[in-house]
């Protein structure tokens, strides 16, 4: 396919990359991309990448992940148990406002010549659409309609995560932050971070006990967010919470045993998710974008080769990075009921939880941290 169609279903991280580098690649073929939202709209507070995600991710588009990487940098975060922190070093992160993040990608698309209708239906037919593109990729997020159409093909699960969060920003500056707290309602925690010179995230993360107990579910979600404000003032001190269509929702981890139908491909959060966790979702869906392009370029844009080849070469190592955000999730849905008491192996625990960072690890980039733990073992 030297010339053609595409239609890229979402307007999210994983559908603008994909657009680019399909555009790029193709400078004679006409990219199209539906987003449900009005420009400009979109919901949350800022996204990480990783050092190591920017690294991945550059060789596709150098100036795209450069210009991600120019923003809020941290490398180091702390782990924070009933007021007393732990700092800990970590691998790098850069940190965007979410809708920084889609404008850059959106005008980086406009440059290379993608078509980008906002505030369109999205929903994608077997025959209008199917038949008249050559290929429709499906990036319309973790509740995607082009999933739940063809779900049949695809053949999804989707599980809800048994713990409640709610996506705040606040003016207070923070590094990486995990807060827990024990509390009469249970325990309570927070992942923050700042994301800009002005905004932080903050996130509210409770078990279902904590949930009900506290009476969110009969709250409004400005009384939520009073409410969260007043239990986590000890850390905010006095700076507000700002919510940004932040119900509270529970995480869906979503996989598919199936990735393709006919010349329809899945790619992003509408594909397989991971978990706010790991952070790493912006990431995981970019990557998705990556492999199809290097997929389709490699059988010379022979579609239903180019299918096949992403699902066999993507699919083991999204596995393994779903198999480790598994493992992340458990650990996180394990806490309501337990006692924590000592900050030091609460930090160690967190930075462990995945698999993929090892004590000797831990304790290379945090050696001063670890032999004050082990003195107290002594």
């Amino acid at each position: 396919m030297t010339s053609g169609k595409i239609l890229v279903v979402g307007g999210g991280p994983a559908g603008l990359f994909f657009s680019i580098l399909a555009r790029r690649a193709l400078p004679s073929t006409a990219v199209h991309v539906r987003e449900r939202n009005p420009r400009g709209v979109t919901y949350g507070w800022g996204v990480a990448f990783t050092e190591s995600a920017a690294a991945a991710l550059r060789p596709a588009a150098p100036d795209v992940v450069d210009a991600l990487t120019t923003n809020t940098r941290h490398d180091r975060m702390v782990i924070s148990l009933d007021g007393t922190g732990v700092p800990v070093q970590v691998g790098a992160s850069h940190l965007n406002a979410r809708w920084a993040l889609l404008d850059t990608l959106e005008k980086f698309a406009l440059d290379a010549g993608v078509t980008v209708e906002h505030g369109c239906d999205t929903a994608v037919t077997e025959d209008d659409d199917l038949a008249g593109w050559d290929l429709v990729v499906g990036a319309d997020g973790v509740n995607s309609t082009t999933r739940d159409r063809f779900a049949e093909h695809f053949r999804p699960s989707v599980e809800l995560g048994s713990n409640w969060l709610a996506w705040y920003g606040t003016p207070k500056p923070y590094p990486p932050s995990i807060i827990l707290q024990n509390s009469e309602h249970g325990i309570l925690m927070v992942h923050a971070s700042g994301f800009s010179a002005e905004l932080s995230n903050f996130t509210v993360e409770v078990g279902q006990e904590t949930f009900d107990k506290l009476g969110f579910a009969d709250l409004t979600e400005d009384e939520s967010r009073e409410l969260c404000e007043r239990l986590f003032a000890g850390s905010l001190d006095g700076a507000p919470l700002r919510s940004d269509h932040s119900p509270w929702f529970r995480t869906k981890f979503v996989r598919c045993a199936r990735w393709t139908h006919r010349n329809l491909v899945l790619i992003g959060d509408a594909l397989h998710t991971v978990h706010p966790s790991i952070g790493s979702g912006t990431r995981f869906a970019m990557r998705d974008a990556v492999y199809l392009t290097e997929a389709l370029t490699g059988a010379e844009w022979d579609i239903e080769i180019g299918l096949k080849e992403f699902e066999r070469v993507r699919k083991p190592v999204a596995d393994a990075f779903q198999a480790a955000a598994k493992r992340s999730i458990d650990w996180y849905e394990g806490l309501p009921s337990r006692t924590i008491t000592h900050p030091t192996k609460f930090a160690l625990e967190y930075l462990m939880r995945t698999g993929r960072v090892s004590y000797r690890d831990f304790r290379r980039e945090n050696r001063d941290v670890v032999l004050g733990y082990e003195r107290e073992l002594r």
